[in-house]
């Protein structure tokens, strides 16, 4: 496969979260997961700018990913034997795409609230703050902040995304 540099951005723009969200669930680490897709991306360009074939860019991004990510794993933890890098979950390779381009809409989807609702959704389901003390914090009536999570919640089964699972599953 040859790529311009128009569709390699292209398939950056699509892949970028997706494979960050796919490298966080191995590294559990936003830093490393970022470094690693961006090493990967980095990668691919070179081969493909020196001719190297690649027939599938997104299964070859994935396998890409998880072998940096298993790889970093290995080498800050030397004590652990192959098998258990390998089953670092007990879900099939492709079950963990799902979940990292499900996670990837998630994330896309609450970066769309308003940026006050994003506040008080992300203090309440990733900070696990309760609605009194997102209150507090934040100068507003708990109603308010009922009233917030409620609008974000419904926004977000809009776009047909399982919240509960994500932040609970």
């Amino acid at each position: 496969m040859k790529l311009s540099a128009k569709e390699f951005e292209y398939h950056f723009r699509c892949l970028y979260r997706p494979l960050n969200m796919y490298a966080l669930r191995y590294t559990e680490n936003l830093d490393d997961a970022e470094d690693i897709v961006q090493q990967a991306f980095s990668d691919v360009w070179e081969k493909l700018a020196e001719g190297t074939p690649v027939q599938n860019l997104k299964a070859y991004m994935y396998q890409a990913v998880r072998n940096r990510s298993l790889s970093l794993i290995a080498n800050r933890q030397a004590h652990c034997d192959a098998t258990e890098l390998t089953d670092l979950e007990d879900l099939t390779e492709e079950e963990r795409i799902i979940r990292s381009e499900r996670d990837a809409r998630l994330w896309t989807a609450i970066d769309h609230l308003p940026a006050e609702r994003k506040r008080i959704f992300l203090l309440s389901k990733r900070d696990g703050l309760t609605y009194q003390e997102i209150a507090s914090e934040l100068g507003i009536s708990i109603k308010t902040v009922e009233h917030q999570i409620s609008k974000a919640l419904k926004a977000l089964r809009e776009t047909a995304i399982k919240v509960y699972t994500f932040f609970f599953g």
